[in-house]
């Protein structure tokens, strides 16, 4: 069972900022195959959700790289798609799995990027093959294509190495829409955490540049945690770029 090696984040609990107005929360049905080649379902708790991404808490661990179907009541305002049905199936791939603590019991936290209304054709041959993001669509979800192995913990290093960078959100276009000078808290060659005001969710595409490093690369926020006033510690995973982490001035890395 392959699980994200990312720093567990504390849980946000309430309500997601991306709801509609007087929404307290939604679930979601989630399906998918187990190891050993048999299907699963599950109701899931979303605690945050935006056009090509969710997070969500299930009471078992899923396999980073694989394909889950969802069918949830994601606002209309963010779909794709099926915009007069009930509920939006949609297909997602995960992208992080922790153990975490909600409302006293011990669950699992998902966070899953939305890939499309329909699966690759590979998927139909072997429900276990492994995929990765690789970009992201004129629709606004994200790009998969096959892995060639399986997710492995990640052993990379991460750097206490405070960067000053530029943070920009990605619209459905591709294009940067608001952005804000920061400073990342940690880095690594795939991905970062960075301090921000902005208002960002699970699944949202950012792209962060660095002059010092001579560095632009676009990334999924993977998880966010609320500080005091309106910071948020964002992680991001890199997407299409690696950080030159060569370029760093020896440093303690972080275990």
């Amino acid at each position: 069972m392959s699980l994200s090696s990312e720093v567990a984040v504390t849980d946000q609990g309430g309500p997601d900022e991306t709801s509609e107005p007087g929404v307290i929360a939604i679930v979601a049905v989630v399906d998918g195959i187990d190891d050993n080649g048999v299907s699963w379902t599950e109701i899931a708790d979303v605690y945050s959700y935006g056009s090509n991404g969710v997070g969500f808490h299930v009471p078992r661990p899923f396999n980073v790289g694989n394909l889950i179907s969802l069918r949830l009541q994601l606002p209309h305002h963010l779909r794709c798609y099926d915009l007069d049905e009930d509920l939006y199936q949609i297909w997602g791939l995960v992208q992080s799995c922790y153990m975490s603590i909600t409302a006293d019991r011990a669950a699992y936290q998902v966070v899953a990027a939305l890939v499309g209304k329909s699966p690759p054709a590979s998927y139909a041959s072997d429900p276990l093959q492994d995929y990765r993001v690789c970009g992201s669509g004129e629709d606004g979800l994200w790009k998969i294509t096959e892995s060639d192995q399986p997710f492995v913990p990640r052993s990379e290093p991460r750097y206490w190495e405070q960067i000053d960078a530029y943070l920009a959100l990605v619209d459905d276009r591709g294009s940067t829409t608001v952005g804000e000078k920061t400073r990342t808290q940690n880095v690594s060659n795939g991905g970062a955490l960075v301090v921000t005001t902005l208002n960002l969710k699970v699944g949202d595409r950012v792209k962060l540049i660095s002059e010092e490093f001579d560095f632009s690369g676009l990334a999924v926020v993977c998880n966010t945690e609320s500080l005091k006033g309106s910071y948020l510690n964002v992680n991001l995973e890199f997407v299409e770029s690696k950080f030159p982490v060569e370029k760093l001035k020896p440093k303690e890395a972080v275990s």
